[in-house]
């Protein structure tokens, strides 16, 4: 379904900035208020963008995609797993959103098109150099300069609404931060939690992958089982054994344009990660559809917090049925790391996740964020289901994933995704 934006006679008035920073100071104990009804953009500009200027072009992200680019590049460079990549973006993006909504609010309504220029410019800098320094620290002197580069970026001296902006924004990143450490990624590691491993599932030594996520907090429901899927193919049943057949085929037959594939979608720790990847679609579609700062951050925001609830559910479920991996239960399915590069094939890096295999994490993020994305731009339709299911046969060929895998993993993802977005379109929407 396309989601359509509100038409606004102008920017939501409230009276500068004390009233700005009081709708701040008033955020929801779960994340913020003070915001009018946020819906998913059209691709055409809205009434707030008629305040552009030929100096100052509201209607571009600038400031959100450049955010975003650097928060990809910390993804890859921090070696973060792709979990914790979803979890850090769905911070930093409903920071973003939520400082955007307090700059409009905070903006004067006849200050002209500059001054809302460059509060929104200063939201989201601040908003995004908060959020990013808390998850690493490392980078914070180099964040901190990204802000004061982006507020020499315009005309003259930093513009006085941009540095307001950059307040409301560290207050949305504080409130973000908030949450950060209140969301369950410190629980310590239970073992009672892999004791019985009712699907056969035995991991490595040590606490595993994700362990933490079945009991951390989602944005958009309250019970982390409220998507599991239903059971996979009994072990040693007739569709377990022609599942685990189907792997195996796929491992033995692969051609090398099963291998690119594969290695294109091995978007594992070092890497932008999976969610990474399907942020850059949405770079892509919001700067050829010219979005403005606020419906940028809004499909930023939507589309990783779906992400980061999918998977939530998603590892809900593998701790739940803790199936083993396709390798486990037929020692001959060859996975793809140490397969040596020849002139024709590229190598295979493959390892084996360290946490159970049903359903596949991969499709469980790729079906949600895809789905938040045909939602604001339908006509990518058709392209973005064709790179789900590409994600999902990777996985196969990879010999870490069985078929039943990947049909549950994209279900459970295109159902959370539903869901964020219905959420989003009640009053308030994702910021209540």
């Amino acid at each position: 379904m396309t989601h359509r934006s509100r038409t606004r006679s102008g920017l939501v008035r409230l009276s500068g900035r004390r009233a700005a920073l009081a709708c701040i100071a008033g955020v929801l104990a779960t994340l913020v208020g003070c915001a009018d009804q946020p819906t998913a953009p059209a691709a055409a500009a809205s009434s707030a963008s008629s305040a552009s200027n030929d100096k100052f072009d509201l209607q571009s992200a600038n400031a959100t995609l450049a955010w975003e680019a650097t928060a990809r590049k910390l993804v890859a460079s921090h070696s973060t797993s792709p979990i914790a990549a979803a979890r850090n973006l769905a911070l930093l993006g409903i920071g973003q959103y939520g400082a955007v909504v307090a700059a409009d609010g905070g903006a004067e309504p006849n200050a002209g098109g500059r001054a809302l220029y460059e509060a929104r410019r200063g939201a989201v800098a601040g908003a995004s150099a908060s959020v990013l320094s808390y998850i690493y620290p490392d980078a914070a002197a180099t964040l901190e300069n990204q802000v004061l580069l982006d507020g020499a970026a315009g005309p003259g001296e930093t513009h006085p609404h941009f540095t307001l902006g950059v307040e409301m924004g560290r207050a949305m990143g504080a409130r973000m931060i908030e949450w950060a450490k209140a969301d369950g990624l410190s629980a310590p590691f239970n073992p009672k939690m892999v004791e019985a491993p009712l699907g056969g599932w035995v991991g490595a030594a040590g606490p595993p992958a994700g362990y933490q996520f079945p009991k951390m907090k989602p944005y958009y429901y309250t019970d982390q089982s409220k998507f599991r899927p239903g059971p996979h193919p009994a072990v040693g049943s007739p569709d377990f054994l022609a599942a685990l057949a189907a792997v195996k085929a796929a491992t033995v037959s692969r051609t090398k344009a099963d291998v690119d594939m594969a290695n294109f979608w091995n978007l594992s720790n070092g890497t932008i990660t999976a969610i990474g990847y399907w942020d850059e679609r949405a770079d892509e579609f919001i700067t050829a559809a010219r979005f403005d700062e606020r419906d940028a951050a809004h499909v930023f925001a939507l589309m990783n917090s779906a992400a980061m609830d999918a998977i939530i559910g998603c590892w809900d479920a593998k701790y739940y049925y803790m199936l083993l991996r396709p390798s486990m239960a037929d020692p001959s399915i060859t996975r793809p790391a140490g397969i040596p590069a020849t002139a024709t094939t590229p190598a295979f890096p493959y390892g084996l996740p360290n946490h159970p295999s049903y359903p596949s994490g991969h499709s469980c993020v790729s079906a949600a964020a895809a789905q938040v994305l045909i939602g604001y731009f339908p006509g990518e339709a058709a392209s973005l289901n064709d790179q789900v299911a590409a994600a999902g046969r990777s996985r196969v060929i990879g010999g870490i994933h069985y078929p039943f895998d990947i049909t549950a993993g994209q279900a459970l993802g295109r159902s959370v995704a539903g869901w964020a977005v219905a959420y989003d379109q009640q009053p308030g929407g994702l910021l209540r």
